[in-house]
């Protein structure tokens, strides 16, 4: 029987920021400038008509993010009414959360979006130094649990080389200790002019290798360095499951080594969830 591998292609499943180009950390590694690469949407009704726009364009879906405030969190109060309404219409949605309280997690569960994003760090210096966030690492094992336990399906997402070795094994550690849905993995690309990670395609590859031991799909995400075909065959050596954005390379690869693709034009959390669901 043919191996399978899913290939992910985001293009038509745009991005949404509900802060615009604002975000209060301004972390070392992103500095805001990822936000503005999204649509802006700063009120529910541009939320709503983005979402419509989105779907008349043929659009199966959503990914609602944001930069976050002071503690961490993506403010999205405002708009769980404009979630809920845009998934009941039919469109899968990706919820970028930063962290949650128990009440936060349980309003947004409640909006009924296919998944939600966790970006997942367990080295409290990366927090302080790097992302300027006064907060612990069982902050993000709260948000998580607080998600499950509401009967949402979590992604973690986790950024090589963004913090220390020891940071990523124990995101690992923790992990393998809750419900998750799968694991979204990433790889840092410096801000332009500052240096690149030492050993970013071994770490990345050593990530995988140690998450797909876990019972859950592990995907590489699109936000990684670009270029390295060879380090992307590894990662599926390793036990990926899926990919976003291989490049030509890696799928002549896959081709040549006897692997079924099956494409999908959404964001790769969304893996494994139910395409018609509404």
């Amino acid at each position: 029987m043919p191996k399978t591998f899913k290939i992910y292609r985001p293009g038509a499943f745009p991005a949404v920021s509900v802060t615009g180009e604002r975000c209060a950390l301004q972390c070392e590694h992103c500095g805001g400038r990822y936000l503005r690469s999204m649509i802006p949407a700063d009120v529910p009704e541009r939320l709503l008509s983005v979402a419509r726009e989105a779907r008349s364009r043929g659009a199966k879906g959503i990914l609602v993010s944001g930069g976050c405030d002071a503690e961490g969190t993506v403010p999205l109060r405002p708009f769980l009414a404009a979630i809920a309404q845009i998934r009941s219409e039919g469109l899968r949605i990706n919820v970028h959360t930063g962290l949650l309280d128990e009440n936060g997690a349980r309003e947004l569960a409640a909006t009924g979006a296919d998944v939600f994003s966790v970006d997942l760090l367990q080295d409290a210096e990366t927090m302080r130094s790097r992302l300027h966030l006064d907060a612990c690492p069982d902050d993000y094992e709260s948000t998580i649990r607080s998600l499950v336990a509401e009967g949402a399906s979590v992604v973690p997402h986790v950024c090589v080389g963004l913090q220390s070795i020891e940071g990523e094994d124990r995101c690992l550690e923790l992990l393998g200790r809750i419900d998750i849905a799968s694991i979204v993995v990433l790889a840092l690309m410096p801000p332009p002019g500052n240096r690149p990670v030492a050993d970013l395609d071994d770490r990345l590859v050593r990530f995988v290798e140690k998450a797909s031991q876990m019972p859950v799909p592990v995907l590489v995400g699109c936000m990684r360095p670009r270029g390295r075909w060879e380090t992307e065959v590894r990662c599926v050596q390793a036990g990926a499951a899926g990919m976003a954005n291989p490049s030509a390379r890696t799928i002549e690869w896959l081709r040549e080594n006897g692997y079924e693709m099956v494409e999908e034009d959404v964001c790769c959390a969304l893996h494994g969830t139910p395409a018609g669901r509404v």
